[in-house]
């Protein structure tokens, strides 16, 4: 033979084996094992420095934070401190009051409720005494215009005056007018708007001052005066006979 054929035949008779090779092993179900990929190690990855939050639980017992400039106030939040002209010219500042109760009442002279607001406010704060400190803050007027109006209110209670409207919009101050009911803490405790009747006023205090005590105002009777006083029949003279 030539060497190409014996080539050829040699090559035959591999790719036989081969083949008798696998369908014998199909026969008796075994598959040849295949070898298993080993993956590559991997670097560890850097860390970045960062501490890892705390645990969640439930819901804290601290007091909300304050609002931010612009945004209403509401109960719960820490009331920011103020620093307020009065109308005599010396300069409050809230946070010189922490440890006490306060009531603060934002208004303005045209507001229909100021004036019965302002005869409340007297009236409580005798019964009151130093256990709750009062301030009344006018909003966007000028201070003449506001110490004409309190003096006619003849109202001796601390006044401010808040032309620029930076005390309003700190404690977002916008529906006047409304009181604020603060707790020695510094957390508001409850917003009363104006026109409410006197006993809620009188429960937004005892919510900060737990012993106080007032009745709502009940109008008083009017007591006639000048009227003649009947005399009794059984006093009167009689006339002498004619």
């Amino acid at each position: 033979m030539r060497l190409p054929e014996v080539l050829g035949v040699l090559g035959a008779l591999v790719v036989g084996a081969v083949l008798a090779a696998f369908l014998l092993t199909s026969a008796l179900g075994e598959q040849p094992a295949l070898p298993t990929p080993v993956p590559p190690s991997l670097p560890p990855l850097p860390t970045l420095g960062l501490n890892s939050p705390a645990p969640s639980g439930g819901a804290s017992s601290a007091p909300l934070s304050s609002a931010t400039p612009g945004a209403a106030l509401v109960v719960g939040q820490t009331a920011p401190p103020l620093e307020v002209t009065l109308l005599d010219g010396s300069v409050m500042n809230t946070s010189d009051f922490s440890g006490t109760p306060m009531w603060v009442h934002f208004m303005t002279t045209w507001t229909p409720q100021t004036p019965d607001e302002l005869a409340m406010m007297t009236d409580y704060a005798k019964l009151l005494g130093g256990e709750m400190n009062e301030l009344t803050i006018d909003v966007g007027e000028d201070p003449a215009t506001v110490k004409a109006f309190i003096k006619a209110q003849k109202f001796t209670l601390p006044v401010a005056v808040d032309q620029a409207g930076a005390a309003q919009a700190a404690w977002g101050a916008y529906a006047l007018p409304v009181h604020f009911f603060i707790d020695a803490d510094g957390i508001v405790q409850q917003i009363v708007y104006g026109g409410a009747p006197p006993d809620i006023f009188i429960q937004a205090i005892t919510v900060v001052v737990p012993d106080f005590s007032a009745e709502a105002p009940t109008p008083k009777p009017s007591i006639p005066v000048d009227q003649p006083t009947a005399t009794p029949a059984s006093a009167q003279t009689a006339s002498p006979a004619q």
